[in-house]
């Protein structure tokens, strides 16, 4: 896109419901990680079937997983329940 029709795209914008964010931005870092190449087309395909870059999705995926890993909460159940779930698990396993 050269800069004409980047000042088209912008004219011909509707930003009657935009908001301006006051503050300074966040800041973000970026890690540049190897992965193999399996790995690199399920996550090609996870990220167009959420309708997401790549990198949102990996993004997401860290996020998820490091909060789910720092989570303390302490949650009660029943040892009967437990056994259900693991059995539920194995027999849509089989």
């Amino acid at each position: 896109m050269n800069r004409d029709e980047a000042m088209h795209a912008l004219d011909s914008t509707d930003w009657t419901g935009a908001t301006v964010e006051h503050g300074p931005r966040r800041s973000s870092f970026v890690y540049s990680v190897r992965v193999p190449n399996d790995l690199s087309e399920l996550l090609d395909a996870e990220a167009t079937r959420r309708g997401v870059t790549p990198s949102a999705l990996i993004r997401d995926l860290v996020s998820a997983g490091l909060y789910a890993a720092t989570d303390e909460t302490v949650v009660t159940l029943r040892v009967a329940d437990i056994h259900r779930a693991i059995d539920s698990a194995i027999r849509a396993a089989a």
